[in-house]
């Protein structure tokens, strides 16, 4: 894979390929998608690499139990939302392919911390939480940092 780092269309067909190698076929077919994450997500990808690629696939949220430090930054900065299940035991009430939404988010984002997924396919509400910065904020409503500078210039 290391000769394929600047190419990030090519690196993103290995992404998760040791955990799920379906990954990157049902992210190419559903394009805007979600990844459900346990603890500690992202843990050993603090490489930008680690989100580009699955943002390049279409990743725009994850729902985890916790997050590696680095790793939830990154997140931000290439404009996927990083929140954290309220009650973690929520993790278990959702399955692969199951249809989420969550209406409202730019305005859940400017005026709150938690907000409310709705999982259509089971018709429940999982309640979620997010520790972004302002900035963290804009840079996930812009589309990543790049979009954020360059409406800011």
């Amino acid at each position: 894979m290391l000769p394929f780092r600047s190419d990030i269309a090519r690196l993103a067909e290995f992404i998760f390929s040791q955990v799920d190698r379906d990954y990157v076929g049902r992210a190419r077919e559903a394009g805007k998608h979600v990844i459900i994450a346990g603890e500690n997500y992202g843990q050993g990808s603090s490489r930008e690499h680690a989100v580009i690629a699955p943002r390049y696939l279409g990743l725009r949220l994850v729902i985890a139990k916790s997050y590696a430090r680095i790793h939830w930054q990154n997140l931000a900065n290439f404009g996927v939302l990083a929140v954290e299940f309220a009650n973690p035991a929520d993790y278990d009430r959702i399955e692969a392919g199951d249809e989420l939404s969550a209406d409202g988010l730019t305005d859940a984002l400017g005026s709150a911390t938690k907000f409310t997924v709705r999982n259509q396919s089971k018709d429940a509400d999982i309640a979620v939480r997010h520790r972004l910065s302002p900035r963290q904020v804009a840079m996930v409503l812009a589309g990543d940092q790049i979009p954020l500078v360059r409406s800011r210039t």
